[in-house]
């Protein structure tokens, strides 16, 4: 299927986003403390099941106080594979927006453009962002649709630090919310969000059953999980030359503007590991998703999943 089908808008009221501190509503502070915009917060509160009746006006989420250093540390990564991630990409940060477009002939930029356009907003005005990374799509989601708020969430502090300071515009700030956070346990309540995106990053995540069902969780009935992502590529002649590419040059270039080139050998191992789209459209249903389709992009180097809560 080539185009994403639209859902139907659904009755259901968003729940208050706890442990986590606006990045608009902390600027202030942190230009004359010296403290990170980002948030680390504390393990998810119990929450009860939203009402099914429609709100009288769409809720926002209302971050509360910064969390505390005891709650920071508990944001850690806690397994060795999360840990080795969230240290590689923090090496990669200064250099990782211009890898992208270079690496991808800028075609980036277009996967990212579609995956942005497939959200629809709906009762709760809210987005979460995983493995949101310097914030390209948590910008291009609150530019899109400017009633929208945004979770941005990662395991990787450096990234999304660089995006707030770097590429936020002082204006954008109240809209969103940059939270470390394990995309596996995220620290929001059930049925708080429209749509969740993620691009590029859940092939990162293990094991990946847990983040696609707390996608599942966190999205109210009808809310969309988006997901952008690469697979292995079997067309005959542009696979082997793909694949060879990922191998034996793109670690090269790396080289020429980063030490990170063991990076590049984990990014070709993922995408070589990562399921053909079928098999992960089988993922979506068996995390609970009532609806799933995917839509390839360039040859299916990048794949658009889409998948709908029932």
């Amino acid at each position: 299927m080539n185009t994403a089908t639209e859902t139907p808008a659904t009755e259901a009221s968003a729940t208050e986003a706890a442990n986590a501190v606006s990045v608009g509503e902390s600027s202030a502070a942190s230009a004359s403390t010296g403290e990170s915009d980002v948030t680390r917060p504390a393990a998810p509160p119990a929450t009860e099941a939203p009402a099914n009746t429609a709100p009288e006006a769409p809720a926002t989420p209302a971050p509360e106080a910064p969390a505390s250093a005891d709650a920071a540390a508990s944001a850690a990564p806690t397994d060795e594979h999360t840990r080795h991630v969230s240290e590689m990409f923090g090496r990669m940060t200064p250099w990782y927006d211009l890898q992208n477009r270079v690496f991808s002939l800028f075609l980036d930029c277009w996967w990212r453009r579609n995956l942005v356009r497939s959200v629809v907003p709906g009762p709760t005005g809210v987005a979460i962002d995983m493995a949101a990374g310097t914030l390209d799509v948590t910008l291009a989601l609150i530019r899109r649709y400017p009633g929208l708020r945004v979770y941005a969430t990662d395991i990787c502090e450096p990234m999304l630090r660089y995006g707030v300071e770097r590429k936020m515009r002082p204006g954008e700030r109240s809209r969103v919310t940059a939270v470390v956070a394990d995309a596996r346990r995220m620290p929001l309540p059930d049925a708080c969000a429209d749509a969740v995106t993620i691009a590029f990053g859940i092939r990162n995540v293990r094991p990946r059953m847990e983040a696609l069902r707390e996608m599942h969780r966190l999205l109210v009935p009808g809310g969309r999980a988006c997901i952008l992502e690469f697979a292995p590529v079997s067309t005959p002649l542009f696979g082997p030359l793909y694949h060879w590419y990922l191998r034996r040059v793109m670690p090269r270039l790396a080289g020429l503007v980063s030490r990170s080139t063991s990076a590049y050998d984990y990014f070709a191992e993922t995408i070589e590991n990562f399921p053909k789209p079928d098999a992960f459209s089988d993922e979506l249903r068996e995390a609970g998703f009532a609806f799933v389709q995917h839509i390839p992009f360039t040859l299916g180097v990048a794949n658009l999943h889409i998948a709908v809560r029932g």
